[in-house]
Formats: structure tokens, sequence, C-alpha cells
């Protein structure tokens, strides 16, 4: 089923339209700012798995924020993989990257995010055209992997570039 067919029978299921963001900022973590990345990414998979546990019910999809993970080196990937894998099955992930290259890192950036990470759907920065778009939409994602294209967003520079 594709990405899109699971967040439509989802909401419908659940009655809500409710997308949950997973982000684990550091200073939500309780713990010290120089902690070590293997403490700080322990703390993020608890701070994720409480509000998955608190929010299932009414979430139509959650979004964690690959930054954040990508931030804590390897301990950080590692916990980005828990973090979706604790989330039930019957609700979509779609990774908050905002991946935008050509060619074979386009490819390598769309392996890592369904495959690695085990996200159903992705964000991404189009600017490049659609060759940064198409290896996460087609081949073996055609159908299955979701793309949300960022086209405005809400941040006070966003007309700086493309108005």
């Amino acid at each position: 089923m594709s990405f899109f067919s699971r967040i439509s029978d989802r909401s419908k299921e659940i009655d809500s339209l409710l997308c949950v963001g997973l982000d684990p900022h550091l200073a939500e973590l309780n713990v010290a700012s120089d902690a070590d990345e293997e403490t700080v990414a322990a703390a993020a998979l608890q701070f994720c798995k409480s509000i998955i546990e608190a929010t299932h019910p009414y979430a139509v999809s959650y979004k964690p924020n690959s930054a954040f993970f990508e931030s804590l080196g390897g301990p950080g990937h590692a916990t980005l993989t828990s973090v979706i894998s604790s989330i039930p099955d019957s609700i979509p992930v779609l990774l908050d990257c905002k991946r935008g290259d050509i060619g074979s890192t386009a490819s390598a950036y769309a392996q890592a995010s369904y495959v690695k990470s085990g996200a159903d759907g992705v964000t991404l920065s189009p600017l490049m055209g659609y060759d940064s778009v198409e290896p996460f939409v087609t081949g073996e994602f055609a159908g299955k992997g979701g793309a949300f294209l960022l086209c405005k967003t809400s941040n006070p520079g966003s007309e700086d570039i493309l108005k």
C-alpha cells in the first residue's frame, strides 16, 4: 500500500489529522550540555518513546527530524532507527530530512531514508530539479515511498531565494 494511502486510511480510522514531530532538542532532554553522544542518544530515545506512547492513539503519522539524530553521529543514527522501530506499524513515518541532491547522491539518500532508517516517506527540497526527487519516487520506491516537496516554508527567510 502506498504511503499516501496509508496516511488516508489512518486518518479515517482514527478521525484525526495529527502528524507528531519528533525533534529531540538537547534543551528538552535533561542531560548536561557537555554529555557524550551515547548519553544524549539514550535520552533522545526515551524522549521520543514517551511522546509516541502518549500520542499513538491520535497520530496519523510521526515525523522524526533527522538532523537531531545525525548531529549525534553513530549513536544518533542507531537512535533514529530505534525510534522509527518503536512506532506502531499501523502508523506511517515521515522522515523530516529535507534532502535535495542529484544522481547517485540522491539515490544514496533514498536508500538511507527508506531502507536503512525505515521511514515510509521523506521531506525533500526539490530546488535542484526532478532528478533530485526521482530516486525517492521511482524504481524500488515507486508507489511505496512518500515524498513531501518543500515549496513554501514558514521560516522568516523562506523568500530570500525563491520569491
